[in-house]
């Protein structure tokens, strides 16, 4: 490679071509050129069929540079028709794929208060939040400047916590100085189908966001379990509101959040908080009293509810090129764009 760019320097670009690229070159194959090398190569290629003018292979030399290093900045010294041979092509990545895991904390709206129990005023049922986790595989696209469109399945973990105290009376049949305490967890299992809006304000390497956006929900499991202890100790063994007919299978949610994207090489890492609303009432009004184990052991009835959730999440995104000539309409287009930034300056 050296001796290559040796001979540019010295203006000896006859054989540059066949030294890189001929038949029995073998600079490009498997054990020759690394990555690093590659580059300079096609490069030099480049430039090399531009001042021999010979356009079809120049081209083929960009398509090439910019296949092994799809962002390849170009350099202030580099000749003016390099830099109108780059801008006939795409550069960018023609959608992203990503990957995030994290945890979320999920917190009970209540909107209707339900009970087994007669003396409503003496009760305390209190919703505690409870930690779960959460998985989404996104698929992204640029629309406009710093704007994207992103899509894609996820898959989340929740569970929060449910406690009734100081129960002094379920009616006439028990003495009034006797107490119990009622302790539920209930886990939902979700699969999410996500549409994103995400807006990114590039800062350097690093890219503050905010996103918002709503989801498709389907509930794929929710079970409840616990303990009442006091007038009589019960167990509840992990049972399933799914098979009474107690929680909607079909769910809508929609959230805000905030980001940061991290830019490494073409990829990004990124950390985000999410804040999650569910649209609609959880619970299968209808169906509320239809399970006897938690209506006379546990003596619970479900309020109507929504759950909400706080989510933390780290990702990866991985930027998918394909180097294209633009078309003449699209050349007019970007063209145009960039007059009017010049003159917008």
């Amino acid at each position: 490679m050296n001796r290559a760019e040796d001979m540019f320097d010295a203006g000896d670009l006859s054989k540059i071509s066949d030294l890189l690229n001929g038949q029995n070159s073998k600079c490009f194959d498997k054990g020759g050129f690394s990555k690093e090398e590659k580059i300079r190569a096609y490069r030099l290629l480049a430039l090399v069929h531009l001042f021999n003018d010979n356009g079809p292979d120049a081209e083929e030399a960009v398509i090439d540079l910019l296949s092994a290093d799809p962002e390849h900045p170009l350099s202030p010294d580099d000749p003016i028709e390099l830099k109108y041979l780059f801008d006939k092509y795409r550069s960018e990545p023609i959608f992203r794929i990503g990957a995030k895991v994290g945890v979320n904390q999920t917190y009970v709206k209540s909107i209707g208060e339900f009970g087994s129990y007669s003396n409503e005023g003496e009760v305390s049922k209190d919703f505690k939040a409870g930690i779960g986790f959460q998985a989404e595989i996104t698929f992204e696209y640029t629309i406009l400047d710093n704007l994207e469109v992103i899509s894609g399945f996820g898959w989340a973990l929740s569970k929060y916590d449910i406690g009734y105290n100081n129960i002094t009376s379920l009616g006439d049949d028990y003495p009034e100085s006797i107490d119990f305490v009622v302790s539920l967890t209930e886990s939902q299992s979700q699969l999410k189908v996500p549409l994103i809006l995400r807006y990114g304000y590039p800062m350097g390497n690093t890219i503050p966001y905010v996103t918002t956006g709503v989801s498709f929900d389907y509930l794929l499991n929710s079970t409840i379990s616990g303990s009442r202890s006091g007038t009589a100790t019960r167990q509840l063994p992990s049972l399933s509101l799914l098979d009474d007919e107690m929680r909607k299978k079909i769910n809508w949610s929609y959230f805000i959040g905030l980001g940061a994207k991290f830019k490494s090489k073409t990829d990004y890492f990124l950390v985000e908080a999410r804040y999650n609303m569910a649209g609609a009432n959880t619970v299968r009004t209808r169906y509320r009293y239809n399970n006897e184990k938690l209506l006379l052991d546990m003596a619970h009835v479900d309020d109507d509810k929504i759950l909400n959730n706080l989510s933390l999440s780290i990702g990866y995104i991985k930027s998918i090129y394909k180097p294209k000539k633009y078309s003449s309409k699209k050349l007019e287009k970007l063209s145009g764009k960039k007059k009017k930034s010049k003159v917008d300056e």
